[in-house]
């Protein structure tokens, strides 16, 4: 069999007539200053490295959060640019006495109008110190989630990083590529156009707003079904920080949380996906036990440094609202997950020595017929 060589095409490029120099106007002397401007292009400046899980916040905490970010900051439109400096978070590893206390009342809160599914596409991004507001990140970490307000039913998929599709508009490519060249809507269109499945929003949880709310939220309880240890554990400076945890049940800071949700060089990206599926659940049980969503939405002051830079959303504040007490009704069982792992892929190198995975289309269309309700 052939290989198939499955190179981007490079973007065309424009030319001009030159013009004498006698004969150039102001327009052209302008025009050929911009025109030795170097192009660097999105991929050439991406420096980010190891993916951030994107699925270790469940849907209602993620839209809480950014409420509260709009109601502290004053800020009724919800959108920032996708490429900024970002802070470095200070994550607090002592809960917050005051944050347990219930402070709001939400029988006004609207409640979802609409009667059709949404869908929000959950991107994670680890963007070192270093590289914070040089372009837009990888998005290492994927996650697509459905909620059906008539069924009352709801979905959680995984998509793996390295999954091999076509990006409207650029070719073929690594799916985590997608955001890098255009952001969210080009994200949600790339998953859309290889799924099927039509994405109402986007998401976009840099590492320290998951770190900072599991602290404040005093931890959460995990069960860890084999011990993992990890001798090459990323740090932030381009090092290691060896990471080991044992087997059993754990209750897990922000950073442990953090450390379990990336690590994958003891098993795969596969089982790094069913590490954040369970994080968002334990986090989903802990929130729904302790009641502390109304908190989540109305109190939550020792967040907003780090979360007003570190989330990315196209929601508005009324969807951020009712999704929010939409999503907390649905009960565990009817919540279905899961991920496109190696029984819906194969293994593909590329003609630059990439390794990829080529998704198995015909398998992965009864998974998402079963995962999100579809009859």
């Amino acid at each position: 069999m052939t290989q198939t060589d499955y190179r981007r095409p490079k973007a065309g490029s424009s030319t001009a007539h030159k013009k004498k120099h006698s004969e150039e106007t102001p327009v052209d002397i302008v025009w050929g200053w911009l025109e030795k401007i170097p192009t660097l292009g999105p991929v050439g400046t991406i420096a980010a490295v190891a993916g951030l899980f994107a699925g270790t916040l469940a849907l209602s905490l993620i839209v809480a959060l950014i409420l509260r970010v709009l109601i502290v900051s004053d800020a009724l439109n919800p959108f920032r640019a996708d490429v900024g400096e970002l802070p470095t978070a200070t994550p607090n590893a002592t809960p917050n006495p005051e944050f347990m206390a219930p402070t709001l009342d939400l029988g006004n809160a609207p409640v979802w109008q609409g009667t059709d599914r949404v869908t929000v596409l959950l991107l994670g991004a680890d963007t070192r110190p270093s590289e914070r507001g040089t372009a837009r990140p990888r998005t290492d970490s994927i996650m697509l989630l459905m909620v059906d307000p008539q069924l009352k039913v709801a979905g959680v998929l995984s998509i793996p990083r390295d999954l091999w599709v076509d990006i409207p508009g650029y070719g073929l490519n690594r799916i985590n590529t997608a955001y890098v060249w255009g952001a969210g809507d080009l994200a949600m269109e790339t998953v859309q156009y290889n799924l099927g499945v039509r994405v109402n929003y986007y998401v976009l949880v840099e590492f320290d707003a998951f770190v900072t709310l599991i602290d404040e939220i005093g931890g959460i309880d995990v069960y860890v079904p084999y011990t993992i240890y990890d001798p090459t554990y990323p740090d932030m400076a381009y090092g290691y920080d060896p990471f080991y945890i044992t087997a059993g049940q754990h209750h897990m800071d922000g950073e442990t949380a953090l450390k379990y949700v990336r690590t994958r060089h003891s098993d795969s990206d596969f089982g790094r996906a069913q590490r954040q599926q369970d994080v968002l659940f334990a986090i989903r049980e802990r929130v729904l036990s302790l009641n502390m969503l109304p908190t989540l939405i109305q109190k939550a002051p020792t967040l907003y440094a780090t979360l007003s830079d570190s989330i990315v959303t196209n929601m508005t504040l009324d969807q951020m609202i009712s999704l929010a007490m939409l999503a907390q009704d649905i009960p565990r069982e009817n919540i279905r997950t899961g991920v496109i792992d190696a029984n819906y892929t194969r293994d593909y190198i590329t003609g630059q020595g990439a390794q990829v995975l080529i998704p198995d289309r015909e398998r992965i269309g009864p998974l998402l017929h079963e995962v999100f309700w579809i009859q």
